[in-house]
């Protein structure tokens, strides 16, 4: 019985997710409450936390939670992959998606997307450039293909810009 009313305020906390924000808050505390182990309420908290609330270490914590309860949740994966790009930890986010190499069963496309943006936060453009290219494989939706083409002409762009800073002094003699 309390397994359906933890799904149950958890699907309404994903369906309202990020248009009522406070809605998403009260029916993941609920469904907390009946199950703090939760595995997908705790990933989407973590979501909620990370990047509506910009608390990171408070998202990463939630996250940490779900990957106790399950190391080899797609999951809890993402989430704890998503707050250390998004905290800077890259080289411990390389380090784990090594992990996830050898111990999760995620996606190919998501592994590529998820190195890709690594490498691209690195300042590592020809690296990122090809890990959006392999990405680009295996995806079967037009949409995100659109969205991973646009992702690989921005950082074209970014590459560009890098290539002319690096051959500036950053400061002019004065």
């Amino acid at each position: 019985m309390s397994t359906s009313i933890v799904n149950s305020y958890y699907l309404k906390a994903y369906e309202a997710y990020p248009w009522e924000l406070s809605e998403v808050e009260e029916k993941l505390d609920y469904a907390l409450a009946y199950d703090p182990e939760h595995i997908s309420s705790l990933c989407l908290k973590s979501k909620y936390y990370l990047y509506d609330l910009g608390w990171q270490e408070e998202a990463r914590h939630l996250a940490e939670r779900a990957m106790a309860v399950d190391p080899r949740s797609v999951c809890a994966a993402k989430a704890l992959l998503n707050c250390m790009i998004e905290m800077g930890a890259l080289k411990e986010a390389l380090r784990f998606v090594d992990y996830i190499n050898r111990k999760i069963p995620m996606k190919a496309v998501d592994k590529y997307l998820y190195m890709a943006n690594i490498m691209e936060l690195k300042l590592q453009f020809n690296i990122s450039l090809n890990y959006y290219k392999r990405a680009c494989l295996y995806i079967c939706d037009s949409e995100q293909l659109d969205q991973v083409e646009a992702r690989l002409k921005m950082v074209k762009q970014k590459q560009k810009r890098w290539r002319k800073l690096k051959s500036k002094p950053l400061v002019e003699n004065i």
